[in-house]
Order: C-alpha cells, then sequence, then structure tokens
C-alpha cells in the first residue's frame, strides 16, 4: 500500500499491478488478510476502509502461463440465510455493501479469441445451474448464488379487461408483476444442500473441474435431513411454478390470437366462436393469475391471488424465510391443495387446445388463418 492506491506483484516485486476495483487512489495505511476468507482488508486515510474478497486467484495466478487461460481453484461457501432487518432501520454513512452470498469462480483469459465459453454447476453428474459467464481479457469473476435454477418467467400479451392505457412493450408483452408479500423471493431458484459441488469451465475443446463445498451455518439449528427436506419441496414448487408458468404463456398466446381474430373476421357465426373460445381462455387464465393486474402496486390491494401467486408466496416462505428447518405440515398440506388445481386448470387449457381449438382451427384453415400457439409459450428464457 502506498499513498496513491493499492499495488500487487506476481514475480515477488519485480512487476508491481495496481488494484483498483473501485478502490480511489487514497493513501493505504495498513493491510491485513482475513484468515477464514481469504479477504484483503484495506485501512486507508480519513478512516475509510475497503475489502477485496478472496485474494487467493492472486496468488495462484500463474504469470509465467499468461499467453494460456486458466481456471483457478474455488475457496467453500457457507449456506448462509440473509437477515431481515427492520424496514425503519436509519441508513447509515459508513456502512459498505455486501459481497455477493456464494461461491466465487475464477477465472482467467489470456484473450477473447475462443469459440466457447461456459461454466455450469455440477452436482454429481446433475447440471445444477448454468450461469452466465464474463468474457473479459485477464481475471474474470462470477458468483454462483448456490442456488438452482430459477423459474420461469411469464409473459402477458393481453391487458388487464377495462385498463386500455396498459401497454404491452416493444415485443408484445408485458412482465407479470405481483407486488404483495414478496413474492419474487419465491421465483429464485432454492438454494442447495450442503455438499460437494464441482463448476464445469469449458473454453474452447478445454474443460477444467474445480470441486469445492457448499457448507452449512454452525447454529442454525436445522440438520442435514431437514434441509434436504426443504430443498425436496422448495423444488417440486419451483417444477409446479414453471408449469404454471407454460400454462400461463400458453393461454396468453391463444387469447392474443382471439384478440387478433376479432377485427380479422367478418361473419357474425365466427366472431361469436371466438367470443366463446376467449371467454373460456380468459376463464382458464383467471384461474392461473389475476388478469387484473396493471404492474402497479395497489394491484395487491384489488383482487385476491391465484395459483401463481399463491405457489410463489409458498415458495418464499419455505426457501427464503426457511432457514434451515423441514418444511411443516401446513406448508406441504396447502401445497398439495395448490397442486391439485393448477392439475385442474393445465387439464382445462389441454384440453381447450386439444378439441375447441383445434377444431375452429381447421375451419380457419379454409379461409387460410391458423391460431398458432407455438410462439414464445414455453416460458424457458
Amino acid at each position: 500500500g502506498v499513498d496513491n492506491g493499492l499495488y500487487f506483484s506476481l514475480n515477488d516485486g519485480i512487476n508491481w499491478t495496481r488494484v483498483k476495483n473501485n478502490l480511489p487512489p487514497a493513501p493505504v495505511y495498513w493491510l491485513t488478510i482475513q484468515e477464514r476468507f481469504d479477504d484483503l482488508v484495506v485501512g486507508t486515510y480519513g478512516r475509510g476502509y475497503y475489502i477485496l474478497d478472496d485474494v487467493s486467484p492472486l496468488r495462484e495466478l500463474d504469470p509465467k502461463k499468461s499467453e494460456e487461460h486458466q481456471a483457478l481453484s474455488i475457496r467453500n461457501a457457507y449456506r448462509y440465510s440473509n437477515k431481515e432487518s427492520i424496514k425503519t432501520d436509519a441508513p447509515s454513512f459508513n456502512s459498505g455493501s455486501n459481497p455477493p452470498n456464494g461461491v466465487p469462480i475464477n477465472y482467467y483469459l489470456a484473450d477473447t479469441v475462443f469459440s466457447e465459453l461456459s461454466i455450469e454447476i455440477l452436482d454429481g453428474e446433475e447440471v445444477v445451474r448454468t450461469l452466465k459467464p464474463t468474457k473479459n481479457v485477464g481475471l474474470n469473476r462470477i458468483w454462483w448464488d448456490i442456488r438452482y435454477e430459477p423459474t420461469f418467467k411469464p409473459k402477458l400479451k393481453t391487458i388487464p379487461p377495462g385498463r386500455p392505457w396498459v401497454q404491452l412493450n416493444g415485443e408484445g408483452w408485458r412482465p407479470l408483476v405481483t407486488w404483495d408479500l414478496d413474492l419474487w423471493r419465491g421465483q429464485f431458484g432454492p438454494r442447495v444442500v450442503p455438499g460437494k459441488y464441482t463448476a464445469r469451465i469449458v473454453i474452447d475443446d478445454q474443460e477444467y473441474l474445480r470441486e469445492f463445498e457448499v457448507l452449512q451455518v454452525p447454529g442454525t439449528g436445522g440438520t442435514l435431513e431437514s434441509i434436504e427436506k426443504q430443498v425436496a419441496l422448495s423444488l417440486e414448487m419451483r417444477d409446479a411454478i414453471n408449469t404454471a408458468v407454460v400454462a400461463i404463456n400458453k393461454v396468453e398466446v391463444l387469447r392474443s390470437e382471439l384478440n387478433g381474430l376479432r377485427s380479422t373476421l367478418k361473419k357474425k357465426s365466427d366472431l361469436k366462436e371466438v367470443e366463446r373460445l376467449a371467454d373460456l381462455a380468459t376463464d382458464i387464465a383467471s384461474k392461473l393469475y389475476d388478469i387484473h393486474l396493471t404492474g402497479a402496486r395497489e394491484d395487491a390491494f384489488r383482487s385476491p391471488m391465484k395459483l401463481y401467486g399463491r405457489l410463489s408466496a409458498l415458495a418464499s416462505d419455505l426457501s427464503a424465510s426457511g432457514i434451515d428447518f423441514a418444511p411443516t405440515d401446513q406448508q406441504g398440506e396447502v401445497y398439495t391443495i395448490l397442486e391439485e388445481r393448477l392439475i385442474i386448470a393445465k387439464d382445462a387449457l389441454e384440453e381447450l387446445v386439444a378439441n375447441e381449438v383445434q377444431s375452429f382451427n381447421q375451419k380457419l384453415n379454409e379461409m387460410d388463418m391458423k391460431i398458432d400457439l407455438e410462439q414464445n409459450s414455453d416460458g424457458e428464457d
């Protein structure tokens, strides 16, 4: 540390590289290493401080291989739970920002001339998560939040009844926004069970495997068995939410297509059939989500939550605030009820598409028209 910042050397002081990473050119008065997590703590002029999380990649980086890609070791991580603070706490002028919660994955790119760069997290042979890597020359770091893949995202292709001011985006859809009960937390993937995992980093035809461990936080009161039960039910709920999203996206495409036919068809009998199918589709959609949602915060007070919102609330209750405990009997019972309702709605949609819509499509084919339900209806993006 010197009067204008922080420098490090990979060759015993022959060459030095300045560390920036949001550290201003302030005088550095003290350096120390946090032993457990290998974080570099920097004391600067004026009682300021700066923390560089996990400096082990700098030690491991081989300057003699600067012309080669390198995948570095991965430190173990704890399965932390967020502590929810009181919302009336006043802001502090000396508080910094915490690092991302999870596992830092570090790799060195000699250049950006490669055709493939991918990072996957494996639990044995199962792919738990696919990450989106950065592609900068030199050291790169991305964080895995120790979670499975998040839920699919619903795309609404219609506007809420009686609210013509609600607009679709340039791609012809709008997000399904639910404000109440922090439902968005239930749409993250569940946190994984403590254990051994592997990061598979592929750069062109070179595969690097780096093992690490996710550890349980001591003193949480839960057991490995209780966490396994929590994750198992959380994954079932994630799959149920995905099923609901696929159904929502499919019925939204159907409703959008039917809306388009209103201005295209001329015969009253055809228009009457369109209205009948639209009513059936709207009835199914209203069971899957609140069709009156506008995206405003006041939506939470206007209409009751439907299946998508209720599943998200239950998932949030379990995987966001469940710490390390197993699901309660009540959580399991509520999930069973919601799953049964979801199956009924999904079957009703499949029957509508297979029978009513298919029959109407045969008539539309004679007019060189068709209801196409394949456009962006899977929800996987």
